[in-house]
């Protein structure tokens, strides 16, 4: 009487391990997209937030430069003030060592006029496409 083997032979789980790795290859940069959407949009709402901590702060004071501390960002942008008496700035830049290091829309800025900018950001991208306006 002869006995049937029962199993996957090597064969068959290396080509199963194959496929695999290649949808996973195939669809990590879509899944890292995914990530990265919401960090951006955190980063514009902060930003937005300090330009209007800002503009509070203009009308009792009359001037930007003396404004109280912002905040310095989140765990993966850090933000640079700029403050001048009749004006201001507020650019965030993603960190180093994070998920957003190398992100295609690059940095973020905001002014007192309420216009937004992007800057380093991926070939055809445009402010409108990163800050979701």
């Amino acid at each position: 009487m002869r006995r049937s083997n029962q199993g996957f032979t090597l064969i068959e789980i290396m080509i199963v391990i194959a496929i695999i790795g290649l949808v996973l290859t195939l669809s990590l940069p879509s899944i890292t997209e995914h990530l990265k959407k919401p960090h951006r949009s955190e980063i514009a709402a902060l930003l937005t937030e300090q330009a209007q901590q800002l503009e509070r702060h203009f009308s009792k004071a009359g001037v930007y430069s003396n404004a109280p501390d912002l905040s310095a960002g989140n765990d993966y942008y850090s933000i640079a003030p700029t403050l001048t008496d009749t004006g201001f700035s507020l650019t965030a830049s993603p960190k180093a060592d994070t998920l957003m290091a190398g992100d295609k829309c690059g940095s973020f800025s905001i002014d007192q006029t309420g216009a937004t900018s992007v800057s380093g950001q991926a070939e055809g991208l445009t402010a409108k496409d990163c800050w979701g306006r």
